[in-house]
């Protein structure tokens, strides 16, 4: 006895499961999305397809997955007119011809039905051999006008509410034309109700830090969420087949966009559902939201790759043909639900907004809603109090509910205090169970913990890569590659730039950028021939553990560490490229400030990356210069290190063979008679133990005040300048007062490292 074949949604299936099991049928169905039927009547394809498609053509991903969708409507031996319908011929021939389109047999059964598919093309209606027909019924729900989004979520509140409190289970609640717009007032205003709901976020992994962090280093084990990891694990496993290139990154990067995470399902909670793929119980409550015009029905526009002047030699409807057929089947399932009730709204902050069309030519009736008695939500009422009394002592307004709100509630409003609270401890620990410091955020701690609590524990700053950060990263990305066999720098530089887009103006800067960094390319070929240390390590990351309540890692990433292998000795000096003002300084160490120097002689003296380190220099280096500085007369003293030098002369000459007068390192003079010059700038072994050991001081003080959950607002004036506001991005959010400046007296020695 042959099988039934159901093709319908997911949805569908599992309620339809749920009934067959109820009745104990013994009848033996499959199921199918009208998709996987599609790839067993027509054809499949996999990434390799894609892969050859961006090779060969240069399409965008998006494009090539369009191209292959219209490949549907091809047939192999028609004679085709229209030029766009010749091209997707040639294409799947193409395709066929290298074995990149999977065809396989449909499986014989007893009967095919389709379920919920309302929107399918001409093409889709015959392979399934379904054609739609609706039976159009009176609708006599009437219409909730509203003037905002807001008003019309805070209506389904109250009247879910109202159905619960008459025994409806939140199960039997369904909210339907629920636009990605709707997700955040609804979110807030349903936790102000205490209402449970399922959100459909669709939220990509590509935004997780594990997985940002997996794409810059391609290393699985960095990524720990179990979830996360089978889900990369089985990205890769598919594109195990491909070339590591460009376009297999890109492939990469949208498989990742591509897939979300779980989003919380409560057992008994409101459904969010799609209003023309659903099917509805007679004892299940539907809210359709959202009927405006546009938006339903929606309104198909002839913006398709195939227009509908050219749609007459495929199976395809024109855009007349889908708006009718659209408005017929948004009559039809408003008509079949017993228990509904329709609202729009008028605007949103961002846009305006006009009833559905259908509401007139059904002639159906149009009300306002004056049902909110402010009796569900103490908290939203105390909101919208406050957001009332703005409005009436900024525009003079008084708004519906004012005087009964405020001669209910006693608000501290117009009252302000800008101390950071702490968070609650469990709270901040059930959701950071590690912690990663670097430089970087070490000195955005220092220089005021409450920046850094928004900046690396909330993460509210959105990076967005400047120009000049840009120009940094190329520098970074080339001269990594410096000391490479292959190394070829045209090449490089194309790479780089292969993804980005660039503007005419920095089109031309990036002229004089590239002389600049050949130019340096130069220097640095001129300073190996001056160094014995021909070792080198590039974009070396460093990672120290530490055990606290929860796992501390801190990592540097160190441009440089050129070295000198002498038998169980490894003789380093550190190199970091800048792009902007060097500040040598390293008085201001004394309070966590300008650490970047030390903390890589900490990192390299407590880690185990080189064996038994001995230390003979760290250097920041020039790389890029003030634009008006190119056409200066060439100047090589610009590009000189400037640091600290050990005082050890065997291993300085090892490091600096000039370093009587030196070619390599700024202000860097010795004579046998004098010693060291005045400007020379020298650490002893003593000094860079007493470093090191500050320097953990500092990092360990430090882990412990962030566990300590200490973010006051704390921003630091040295040597009479305020270092920490000037460029914080968070300058609108923590209302500075003057009682929150911290002064600190400026250092002009090391004594405070202790030693000699």
């Amino acid at each position: 006895m042959k099988d039934s074949l159901i093709i319908c949604p997911n949805d569908i299936k599992i309620n339809i499961l749920k009934d067959l099991e109820q009745e104990k049928s013994l009848h033996h169905y499959h199921f199918m999305s009208k998709e996987s039927f599609f790839e067993k009547y027509f054809f499949s394809y996999k990434v390799d397809t894609l892969y050859y498609l961006m090779k060969k053509y240069h399409f965008q991903i998006d494009v090539c997955k369009k191209y292959l969708q219209y490949l549907y409507l091809i047939e192999d031996d028609k004679v085709y007119q229209n030029t766009k319908l010749v091209f997707l011929q040639d294409l799947k021939r193409d395709l066929m011809n290298n074995k990149l389109l999977e065809f396989s047999s449909l499986k014989d059964y007893s009967d095919i039905k389709v379920l919920s598919y309302y929107h399918l093309d001409k093409w889709e209606e015959e392979a399934l051999s379904y054609h739609l027909s609706f039976s159009n019924q009176v609708i006599h729900t009437p219409v909730y006008d509203f003037l905002t989004m807001e008003e019309e979520v805070n209506f389904l509140c109250i009247k879910i509410l109202e159905l619960v409190r008459r025994g409806v289970d939140y199960s039997k609640i369904i909210i339907c034309n629920v636009s990605s717009d709707y997700y955040y007032t609804i979110n807030r205003l349903f936790s102000y109700y205490h209402i449970p709901i399922d959100i459909p976020f669709h939220n990509s992994i590509i935004g997780i830090p594990e997985v940002k962090e997996f794409l810059n280093t391609r290393d699985l084990e960095v990524i720990t969420d179990l979830f996360l990891y089978d889900k990369v694990q089985s990205i890769l496993e598919e594109l195990s087949s491909l070339p590591k290139d460009t376009y297999y990154d890109e492939i990469l990067y949208d498989r990742l966009k591509n897939t979300c995470y779980k989003n919380i399902k409560y057992k008994d909670s409101v459904k969010i559902k799609d209003l023309l793929s659903s099917t509805f119980l007679d004892d299940e409550y539907v809210f359709v939201v959202g009927f405006n015009q546009d938006q339903l029905p929606v309104i198909y526009k002839d913006i398709d790759y195939l227009l509908d002047s050219e749609k007459d030699e495929v199976l395809s409807y024109t855009t007349t043909y889908k708006n009718q057929r659209e408005k017929n089947l948004v009559i039809h399932v408003l008509s079949s639900i017993k228990n509904l009730t329709l609202s729009f709204k008028r605007k949103t902050p961002f846009q305006s907004f006009y009833p559905s069309s259908l509401i007139e030519e059904l002639g159906l009736e149009v009300i306002s809603f004056d049902g909110d008695n402010y009796s569900y939500s103490n908290l939203y009422n105390k909101i919208r109090l406050l957001e009332k009394l703005d409005d009436y002592y900024i525009f003079g307004e008084v708004k519906v509910g004012l005087d009964l709100l405020y001669s209910h509630y006693q608000l501290p409003y117009q009252t302000y205090h800008n101390s950071y609270l702490k968070v609650d401890r469990d709270l901040f620990f059930k959701n950071i169970q590690s912690l990663s410091l670097s430089y970087t955020s070490l000195n955005s701690y220092h220089l005021c913990s409450f920046s850094y609590y928004l900046k690396y524990i909330l993460k509210i700053d959105s990076y967005e890569e400047k120009f000049s950060s840009m120009i940094g990263n190329l520098f970074h990305f080339i001269l990594s590659k410096f000391n490479c066999e292959d190394f070829d720098f045209s090449s490089l530089w194309d790479s780089f730039f292969m993804d980005k887009e660039i503007c005419a103006r920095d089109s031309i800067l990036l002229i004089r950028i590239r002389e600049e960094c050949l130019k340096f390319i130069d220097i640095l070929k001129e300073e190996y021939l001056l160094t014995g240390f021909n070792d080198s390590l590039e974009e070396q990351e460093i990672k120290l553990d530490f055990d606290f309540d929860i796992p501390v890692h801190f990592i540097g990433y160190v441009d440089k560490i050129m070295l000198d292998k002498r038998e169980d000795n490894t003789y380093y000096s550190v190199i970091d490229y800048k792009t902007g003002y060097v500040d040598t300084h390293l008085e201001p160490l004394k309070y966590g400030l300008n650490m970047q120097l030390p903390i890589y002689m900490f990192l390299i003296e407590k880690s185990n990356v080189l064996s038994n380190p001995i230390f003979s220099g760290v250097y920041y280096q020039n790389i890029l210069f003030p634009y008006s500085s190119f056409d200066e007369k060439d100047d090589k003293k610009r590009y000189y290190l400037q640091g600290y030098s050990t005082d050890n002369i065997d291993v300085l000459s090892r490091f600096d063979s000039s370093y009587l007068n030196s070619q390599m390192i700024k202000s860097l003079k010795y004579s046998e008679d004098k010693g060291f010059g005045t400007y020379s700038k020298i650490l002893t072994e003593d000094d860079v133990k007493n470093f090191v050991s500050y320097t953990e001081k500092v990092i360990k003080d430090s882990i412990h005040s962030i566990l300590s959950l200490d973010f006051s607002i704390n921003p630091k004036v040295y040597d009479g300048e305020n270092i920490s506001c000037k460029y914080c991005s968070f300058r609108d959010i923590c209302f500075r007062k003057d009682n929150n400046i911290q002064y600190l007296e400026k250092v002009d020695d090391l004594s405070f490292l202790g030693g000699e």
